[in-house]
Protein backbone atom coordinates (compact mmCIF):
# COMPACT_ATOMS: atom_id res chain seq x y z
CA UNK A 1 0.00 0.00 0.00
CA UNK A 2 1.50 3.30 -0.53
CA UNK A 3 1.64 6.42 1.37
CA UNK A 4 -1.71 8.03 -0.43
CA UNK A 5 -3.59 4.96 0.22
CA UNK A 6 -2.60 4.44 3.86
CA UNK A 7 -3.36 7.59 4.63
CA UNK A 8 -6.57 7.70 3.09
CA UNK A 9 -7.15 4.17 4.46
CA UNK A 10 -5.82 5.75 8.33
CA UNK A 11 -8.47 8.34 8.00
CA UNK A 12 -11.43 6.15 7.11
CA UNK A 13 -10.49 4.08 10.66
CA UNK A 14 -10.32 7.44 12.94
CA UNK A 15 -13.13 8.69 11.20
CA UNK A 16 -15.40 5.78 11.82
CA UNK A 17 -14.06 5.32 15.28
CA UNK A 18 -14.48 8.92 16.02
CA UNK A 19 -17.95 8.71 14.84
CA UNK A 20 -19.23 6.01 17.11
CA UNK A 21 -18.00 7.55 20.14
CA UNK A 22 -21.14 7.07 22.05
CA UNK A 23 -20.25 10.03 24.77
CA UNK A 24 -20.03 12.61 21.35
CA UNK A 25 -23.15 15.04 20.15
CA UNK A 26 -24.35 14.55 17.06
CA UNK A 27 -23.04 17.79 16.21
CA UNK A 28 -19.42 17.42 17.24
CA UNK A 29 -19.69 14.44 15.62
CA UNK A 30 -19.97 15.75 12.40
CA UNK A 31 -17.60 18.57 12.98
CA UNK A 32 -15.05 15.47 13.44
CA UNK A 33 -15.98 13.42 10.33
CA UNK A 34 -15.87 17.15 8.42
CA UNK A 35 -12.31 18.09 9.90
CA UNK A 36 -11.16 14.42 8.77
CA UNK A 37 -12.99 14.64 4.73
CA UNK A 38 -11.43 18.20 4.47
CA UNK A 39 -7.57 17.06 5.80
CA UNK A 40 -8.08 13.83 3.65
CA UNK A 41 -9.40 15.45 0.61
CA UNK A 42 -6.11 17.83 0.73
CA UNK A 43 -3.81 15.23 1.30
CA UNK A 44 -4.75 13.02 -1.71
CA UNK A 45 -5.00 16.56 -4.05
CA UNK A 46 -1.54 17.43 -3.15
CA UNK A 47 -0.34 13.92 -3.79
CA UNK A 48 -2.18 13.95 -7.24
CA UNK A 49 0.18 17.10 -7.66
CA UNK A 50 2.92 16.13 -6.74
CA UNK A 51 5.31 14.81 -9.87
CA UNK A 52 5.62 10.45 -9.29
CA UNK A 53 9.32 11.06 -9.56
CA UNK A 54 9.47 12.88 -6.89
CA UNK A 55 7.32 11.16 -4.54
CA UNK A 56 8.44 11.62 -0.86
CA UNK A 57 8.95 8.62 1.58
CA UNK A 58 6.33 6.39 2.60
CA UNK A 59 7.41 7.53 6.78
CA UNK A 60 6.44 11.06 5.65
CA UNK A 61 2.57 9.90 4.82
CA UNK A 62 2.37 7.51 8.43
CA UNK A 63 3.81 10.77 10.45
CA UNK A 64 1.07 12.58 8.69
CA UNK A 65 -1.58 9.89 9.79
CA UNK A 66 0.15 10.30 13.43
CA UNK A 67 -0.35 13.78 13.79
CA UNK A 68 -3.71 13.51 12.02
CA UNK A 69 -4.76 10.73 14.76
CA UNK A 70 -3.12 12.86 17.72
CA UNK A 71 -5.41 16.40 16.48
CA UNK A 72 -8.60 14.34 16.36
CA UNK A 73 -7.91 12.21 19.72
CA UNK A 74 -7.00 16.19 20.90
CA UNK A 75 -9.83 17.19 19.94
CA UNK A 76 -12.50 14.95 21.46
CA UNK A 77 -10.29 15.24 25.04
CA UNK A 78 -10.94 18.94 24.73
CA UNK A 79 -14.59 19.29 24.00
CA UNK A 80 -15.69 15.72 25.66
CA UNK A 81 -18.67 17.22 27.77
CA UNK A 82 -18.32 16.19 31.85
CA UNK A 83 -20.66 13.76 33.23
CA UNK A 84 -21.02 12.37 36.95
CA UNK A 85 -22.08 9.86 39.12
CA UNK A 86 -23.91 9.77 42.22
CA UNK A 87 -23.12 6.84 44.71
CA UNK A 88 -21.76 3.80 43.24
CA UNK A 89 -24.20 3.38 40.28
CA UNK A 90 -26.59 6.22 39.82
CA UNK A 91 -26.05 7.93 36.46
CA UNK A 92 -26.44 11.87 37.90
CA UNK A 93 -28.71 14.13 35.61
CA UNK A 94 -28.69 17.89 35.55
CA UNK A 95 -31.22 19.10 38.31
CA UNK A 96 -31.25 16.26 40.18
CA UNK A 97 -31.46 16.04 43.96
CA UNK A 98 -28.91 14.54 45.74
CA UNK A 99 -29.42 14.16 49.50
CA UNK A 100 -28.54 12.32 52.17
CA UNK A 101 -29.73 11.93 55.98
CA UNK A 102 -28.06 12.93 59.13
CA UNK A 103 -25.00 11.05 59.20
CA UNK A 104 -24.49 9.81 55.78
CA UNK A 105 -22.52 10.58 53.15
CA UNK A 106 -23.23 10.15 49.73
CA UNK A 107 -19.99 10.26 47.06
CA UNK A 108 -20.63 12.03 43.57
CA UNK A 109 -17.76 11.80 41.27
CA UNK A 110 -16.97 13.29 37.80
CA UNK A 111 -15.92 11.97 34.92
CA UNK A 112 -12.85 14.82 34.57
CA UNK A 113 -11.43 13.88 37.82
CA UNK A 114 -13.64 16.06 39.99
CA UNK A 115 -15.43 14.31 43.43
CA UNK A 116 -17.62 15.89 46.02
CA UNK A 117 -18.86 14.56 49.25
CA UNK A 118 -21.97 15.73 50.85
CA UNK A 119 -22.70 15.07 54.31
CA UNK A 120 -25.23 15.10 57.35
CA UNK A 121 -28.49 15.96 56.01
CA UNK A 122 -26.75 17.82 53.10
CA UNK A 123 -28.80 18.86 49.20
CA UNK A 124 -27.01 19.83 46.07
CA UNK A 125 -28.18 20.25 42.74
CA UNK A 126 -25.80 19.82 39.61
CA UNK A 127 -27.02 22.82 37.07
CA UNK A 128 -25.18 23.04 34.07
CA UNK A 129 -22.17 20.88 32.95
CA UNK A 130 -19.03 22.11 30.63
CA UNK A 131 -16.07 20.18 29.04
CA UNK A 132 -14.37 22.68 31.70
CA UNK A 133 -16.10 22.09 35.01
CA UNK A 134 -19.48 22.83 36.53
CA UNK A 135 -22.00 24.71 38.28
CA UNK A 136 -23.56 23.05 41.43
CA UNK A 137 -26.10 24.54 43.86
CA UNK A 138 -25.54 23.81 47.69
CA UNK A 139 -28.93 24.10 49.32
CA UNK A 140 -27.95 22.66 52.70
CA UNK A 141 -25.10 20.59 54.69
CA UNK A 142 -21.83 19.89 54.29
CA UNK A 143 -19.48 19.71 51.20
CA UNK A 144 -16.66 18.34 50.00
CA UNK A 145 -14.63 19.34 47.29
CA UNK A 146 -11.54 17.58 45.68
CA UNK A 147 -11.36 19.23 41.85
CA UNK A 148 -9.07 18.52 39.30
CA UNK A 149 -6.89 20.91 37.04
CA UNK A 150 -5.34 18.94 34.23
CA UNK A 151 -2.25 20.84 33.26
CA UNK A 152 -2.25 22.91 30.10
CA UNK A 153 -5.76 23.00 30.78
CA UNK A 154 -8.00 25.66 31.87
CA UNK A 155 -10.88 24.62 34.99
CA UNK A 156 -14.41 26.33 35.74
CA UNK A 157 -16.05 25.24 38.76
CA UNK A 158 -18.91 27.60 40.65
CA UNK A 159 -20.77 26.76 43.79
CA UNK A 160 -24.09 28.88 44.37
CA UNK A 161 -24.41 28.49 48.59
CA UNK A 162 -27.28 30.45 49.62
CA UNK A 163 -26.51 34.09 48.85
CA UNK A 164 -22.57 33.41 48.48
CA UNK A 165 -20.97 32.26 44.96
CA UNK A 166 -17.64 30.60 45.40
CA UNK A 167 -15.33 30.07 42.37
CA UNK A 168 -12.88 27.15 42.83
CA UNK A 169 -8.99 28.43 41.96
CA UNK A 170 -7.90 25.52 44.37
CA UNK A 171 -8.04 21.66 44.48
CA UNK A 172 -9.37 20.64 48.08
CA UNK A 173 -11.89 22.90 50.66
CA UNK A 174 -15.03 22.36 52.32
CA UNK A 175 -18.08 24.28 52.78
CA UNK A 176 -21.23 24.47 55.25
CA UNK A 177 -24.44 25.96 55.00
CA UNK A 178 -27.01 25.84 57.07
CA UNK A 179 -29.99 27.67 55.49
CA UNK A 180 -32.34 28.70 58.39
CA UNK A 181 -30.12 31.19 59.58
CA UNK A 182 -27.77 31.67 56.26
CA UNK A 183 -24.75 30.08 58.79
CA UNK A 184 -21.67 29.40 56.26
CA UNK A 185 -18.21 28.45 56.30
CA UNK A 186 -15.55 27.63 53.58
CA UNK A 187 -12.48 26.14 54.59
CA UNK A 188 -9.66 25.57 52.40
CA UNK A 189 -6.94 22.71 52.56
CA UNK A 190 -4.95 22.98 49.11
CA UNK A 191 -5.09 25.87 46.40
CA UNK A 192 -7.78 28.96 46.95
CA UNK A 193 -11.44 29.73 46.58
CA UNK A 194 -12.63 33.04 45.97
CA UNK A 195 -16.52 34.12 47.77
CA UNK A 196 -18.61 36.78 46.49
CA UNK A 197 -22.20 37.76 47.21
CA UNK A 198 -23.98 37.32 50.85
CA UNK A 199 -22.54 39.75 53.50
CA UNK A 200 -19.17 40.48 51.50
CA UNK A 201 -18.86 43.62 50.09
CA UNK A 202 -15.98 42.58 48.04
CA UNK A 203 -15.06 39.20 46.77
CA UNK A 204 -12.80 37.52 49.30
CA UNK A 205 -9.97 35.03 48.96
CA UNK A 206 -9.73 32.05 50.68
CA UNK A 207 -6.18 30.68 50.40
CA UNK A 208 -4.83 27.38 52.02
CA UNK A 209 -5.18 26.50 55.96
CA UNK A 210 -7.66 29.53 55.97
CA UNK A 211 -11.20 29.91 56.45
CA UNK A 212 -13.74 32.79 55.78
CA UNK A 213 -17.34 32.47 57.50
CA UNK A 214 -19.28 35.49 57.13
CA UNK A 215 -21.50 37.28 59.39
CA UNK A 216 -24.06 40.12 58.80
CA UNK A 217 -24.35 40.87 62.77
CA UNK A 218 -20.02 40.26 63.16
CA UNK A 219 -18.04 41.92 60.41
CA UNK A 220 -15.20 41.06 61.94
CA UNK A 221 -15.52 37.42 60.89
CA UNK A 222 -15.19 38.13 57.36
CA UNK A 223 -11.86 37.85 57.32
CA UNK A 224 -9.95 35.11 56.19
CA UNK A 225 -8.22 33.64 58.89
CA UNK A 226 -5.92 30.46 59.80
CA UNK A 227 -8.42 27.78 60.84
CA UNK A 228 -9.84 27.52 64.71
CA UNK A 229 -12.75 26.20 66.47
CA UNK A 230 -15.57 26.93 64.26
CA UNK A 231 -18.65 29.42 65.14
CA UNK A 232 -22.09 28.59 64.55
CA UNK A 233 -21.52 24.73 65.14
CA UNK A 234 -20.16 24.37 61.34
CA UNK A 235 -17.40 21.61 61.32
CA UNK A 236 -13.64 22.24 60.79
CA UNK A 237 -12.20 21.21 57.45
CA UNK A 238 -10.30 17.87 57.63
CA UNK A 239 -6.95 17.19 56.88
CA UNK A 240 -5.64 16.59 53.15
CA UNK A 241 -5.08 12.86 53.86
CA UNK A 242 -8.18 11.92 54.96
CA UNK A 243 -10.45 14.65 53.11
CA UNK A 244 -12.21 11.90 50.66
CA UNK A 245 -12.62 8.87 52.96
CA UNK A 246 -13.37 5.35 51.70
CA UNK A 247 -16.94 5.67 52.95
CA UNK A 248 -18.99 4.91 49.39
CA UNK A 249 -22.87 4.23 51.31
CA UNK A 250 -25.35 5.58 50.14
CA UNK A 251 -27.71 6.97 52.88
CA UNK A 252 -31.77 6.67 52.56
CA UNK A 253 -33.46 9.10 51.30
CA UNK A 254 -35.20 9.74 54.31
CA UNK A 255 -35.84 8.36 57.50
CA UNK A 256 -39.35 6.57 56.69
CA UNK A 257 -40.07 2.72 56.80
CA UNK A 258 -39.36 1.48 53.16
CA UNK A 259 -41.94 -1.69 53.61
CA UNK A 260 -43.38 -0.51 50.14
CA UNK A 261 -41.88 -0.64 46.82
CA UNK A 262 -41.65 2.69 45.61
CA UNK A 263 -39.90 3.74 48.64
CA UNK A 264 -37.51 1.41 48.55
CA UNK A 265 -36.49 2.90 44.54
CA UNK A 266 -36.50 6.03 45.85
CA UNK A 267 -34.30 5.67 48.53
CA UNK A 268 -32.12 3.88 45.90
CA UNK A 269 -32.48 6.70 43.76
CA UNK A 270 -33.94 4.54 40.75
CA UNK A 271 -36.72 7.57 39.99
CA UNK A 272 -38.22 6.52 37.14
CA UNK A 273 -38.73 3.14 38.75
CA UNK A 274 -40.32 4.44 41.74
CA UNK A 275 -42.94 6.97 40.00
CA UNK A 276 -44.16 3.40 38.23
CA UNK A 277 -44.03 1.98 41.41
CA UNK A 278 -46.14 4.93 42.95
CA UNK A 279 -48.67 4.84 40.32
CA UNK A 280 -49.40 1.19 40.87
CA UNK A 281 -49.68 1.79 44.72
CA UNK A 282 -52.14 4.65 43.99
CA UNK A 283 -50.58 7.73 43.29
CA UNK A 284 -53.28 9.82 45.04
CA UNK A 285 -52.73 7.23 48.35
CA UNK A 286 -48.94 7.80 48.10
CA UNK A 287 -48.99 11.70 47.98
CA UNK A 288 -50.71 11.15 51.13
CA UNK A 289 -48.08 9.11 52.87
CA UNK A 290 -45.06 10.26 51.33
CA UNK A 291 -42.42 11.90 53.60
CA UNK A 292 -41.41 15.80 52.00
CA UNK A 293 -38.31 14.30 50.41
CA UNK A 294 -40.50 11.61 48.55
CA UNK A 295 -42.57 13.72 47.13
CA UNK A 296 -39.77 15.98 46.02
CA UNK A 297 -38.25 12.73 44.62
CA UNK A 298 -41.49 11.74 42.83
CA UNK A 299 -41.89 15.57 41.29
CA UNK A 300 -38.09 14.87 39.76
CA UNK A 301 -39.08 11.39 38.50
CA UNK A 302 -41.89 12.60 36.84
CA UNK A 303 -40.26 16.39 35.47
CA UNK A 304 -37.38 13.92 34.09
CA UNK A 305 -39.83 11.21 32.29
CA UNK A 306 -42.06 14.08 30.26
CA UNK A 307 -44.85 13.35 33.18
CA UNK A 308 -45.46 17.42 34.26
CA UNK A 309 -48.75 16.09 35.58
CA UNK A 310 -47.47 13.64 38.37
CA UNK A 311 -44.96 16.01 39.43
CA UNK A 312 -47.64 18.59 40.07
CA UNK A 313 -49.56 16.84 42.03
CA UNK A 314 -46.75 15.52 44.37
CA UNK A 315 -45.63 19.34 44.51
CA UNK A 316 -49.09 20.37 45.03
CA UNK A 317 -49.71 17.81 47.92
CA UNK A 318 -46.30 18.53 49.59
CA UNK A 319 -47.16 22.39 50.21
CA UNK A 320 -50.52 21.45 51.23
CA UNK A 321 -48.73 18.83 53.95
CA UNK A 322 -46.04 20.81 54.85
CA UNK A 323 -46.89 24.35 54.58
CA UNK A 324 -43.85 26.72 55.35
CA UNK A 325 -40.85 24.31 55.57
CA UNK A 326 -37.74 24.71 52.99
CA UNK A 327 -39.10 21.74 51.28
CA UNK A 328 -42.70 23.98 50.34
CA UNK A 329 -40.40 26.72 49.20
CA UNK A 330 -38.36 24.19 46.79
CA UNK A 331 -41.64 22.98 45.27
CA UNK A 332 -43.34 26.38 44.47
CA UNK A 333 -39.29 26.91 42.64
CA UNK A 334 -39.57 23.48 41.06
CA UNK A 335 -43.41 24.42 40.32
CA UNK A 336 -42.00 27.81 38.49
CA UNK A 337 -38.92 26.05 36.48
CA UNK A 338 -42.17 23.24 35.35
CA UNK A 339 -44.25 25.91 33.55
CA UNK A 340 -41.45 27.77 32.47
CA UNK A 341 -39.41 24.88 30.52
CA UNK A 342 -42.51 22.26 29.62
CA UNK A 343 -45.70 24.24 29.45
CA UNK A 344 -44.86 27.67 28.45
CA UNK A 345 -46.86 29.48 31.08
CA UNK A 346 -44.40 32.22 31.77
CA UNK A 347 -46.76 34.31 33.45
CA UNK A 348 -47.69 31.33 35.91
CA UNK A 349 -44.24 30.82 36.10
CA UNK A 350 -43.07 33.87 37.08
CA UNK A 351 -46.12 33.51 40.07
CA UNK A 352 -44.33 30.50 41.18
CA UNK A 353 -40.91 31.92 41.26
CA UNK A 354 -41.90 35.13 42.91
CA UNK A 355 -43.82 32.94 45.93
CA UNK A 356 -40.56 31.33 46.48
CA UNK A 357 -38.80 34.55 47.55
CA UNK A 358 -41.70 35.74 49.32
CA UNK A 359 -41.45 32.28 51.50
CA UNK A 360 -37.71 32.18 51.54
CA UNK A 361 -36.61 35.37 50.32
CA UNK A 362 -32.84 34.17 51.61
CA UNK A 363 -33.24 31.07 50.59
CA UNK A 364 -30.72 28.11 48.81
CA UNK A 365 -32.78 29.04 45.91
CA UNK A 366 -32.59 33.03 45.85
CA UNK A 367 -30.00 33.65 42.70
CA UNK A 368 -31.73 30.78 40.34
CA UNK A 369 -35.49 32.12 41.50
CA UNK A 370 -34.61 36.18 40.69
CA UNK A 371 -32.93 34.98 37.67
CA UNK A 372 -35.82 32.52 36.31
CA UNK A 373 -38.42 34.99 37.73
CA UNK A 374 -36.84 37.99 35.39
CA UNK A 375 -36.66 35.73 32.18
CA UNK A 376 -40.14 34.48 32.88
CA UNK A 377 -41.36 38.32 32.92
CA UNK A 378 -39.54 39.46 29.80
CA UNK A 379 -41.24 36.07 28.17
CA UNK A 380 -44.28 36.99 29.79
CA UNK A 381 -44.32 40.45 27.73
CA UNK A 382 -43.89 42.25 31.30
CA UNK A 383 -40.67 44.20 30.56
CA UNK A 384 -41.07 46.30 33.59
CA UNK A 385 -40.96 43.64 35.67
CA UNK A 386 -38.64 42.13 33.82
CA UNK A 387 -36.27 45.17 34.40
CA UNK A 388 -36.84 45.27 38.04
CA UNK A 389 -35.70 41.80 38.55
CA UNK A 390 -32.98 41.97 36.33
CA UNK A 391 -31.65 45.20 39.01
CA UNK A 392 -32.40 43.05 41.71
CA UNK A 393 -30.65 40.48 40.78
CA UNK A 394 -27.37 42.38 39.80
CA UNK A 395 -27.74 44.23 43.30
CA UNK A 396 -27.13 40.78 45.25
CA UNK A 397 -25.21 38.70 41.97
CA UNK A 398 -23.09 41.33 40.43
CA UNK A 399 -21.10 38.35 38.83
CA UNK A 400 -23.94 35.96 38.95
CA UNK A 401 -24.51 33.07 36.06
CA UNK A 402 -27.78 35.41 35.16
CA UNK A 403 -25.55 38.76 35.41
CA UNK A 404 -24.74 39.28 31.41
CA UNK A 405 -28.59 38.57 30.98
CA UNK A 406 -29.82 41.16 33.45
CA UNK A 407 -27.37 43.60 32.31
CA UNK A 408 -28.99 43.14 28.42
CA UNK A 409 -32.32 43.65 29.84
CA UNK A 410 -31.54 46.62 31.45
CA UNK A 411 -29.81 48.26 28.55
CA UNK A 412 -32.81 48.00 26.46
Amino acid sequence: MDGKQGLTESGRRIRALLAGDPRAGEELRHGRAGFLEEVERRNVASSVRRPSSGRRPGWLALGLVASLAASAAGLWFWTRPVIFQIGEARQGRLGDVIEVSEGGVIPVSFSEGSELEVHNGGRIRVLSLSPVGARVLVEEGVVDAVIAHPRARKTRWEFEVGPYHVTVNGTKFRMAFRASDRAFRVSTVEGRVTVSGGCLEAPRTVSAGESLEPSCSSPGRQAAAPDGAPAHDLPPPRSAQDFIPAVRAIAPLARAPRSEPWRELLAAGHLHEGLRAAERADFARVCRIATAQELLALADAGRFSGRSDRASVALRSLRRRFPGSLDAGTAAFTMGRILFERGGAFSEAADWFETYLREQPNGALMGDAFGRLMEARLRSGDSGGARDSAGQYLRRFPQGPYAAEARGILSR
